[in-house]
């Protein structure tokens, strides 16, 4: 018993017969394709290696220059703070445990 075709069902007509000289062409380009993808993507990690490499090391320089300047600015902070609290340095330096400040590098 044949069952009676549905009304919605898509009929595809038969396929057309492709050269094989243009199948071939067709994967050869996509293989080429995938290849140069591969090729690509590589010189571009290298790229961007070397940019990130580089803003590396500019932030760990702007990191160690801010630090310089955030030293000197708790240096000048504790010198006035031992002017205005009318301490000799050399005692405030003590008093205040900021050897670690004055120490020369």
């Amino acid at each position: 018993m044949s069952y009676p075709r549905h009304p919605n069902a898509v009929v595809l007509p038969q396929p057309i017969a492709v050269s094989p000289l243009i199948r071939f062409g067709r994967w050869a380009a996509l293989g080429l394709g995938v290849l140069w993808g591969a090729y690509r993507l590589t010189v571009i990690r290298e790229y961007h290696a070397d940019i990130r490499e580089w803003e590396h090391e500019k932030a760990v320089a702007k990191a160690a220059e801010d630090a310089k300047k955030k030293k000197w600015l708790a240096k000048d902070e504790m010198r006035y703070l031992m002017k205005v609290v009318n301490i000799p340095f050399e005692e405030g330096v003590a008093q205040f445990g900021v050897e670690d400040l004055y120490r020369e590098e």
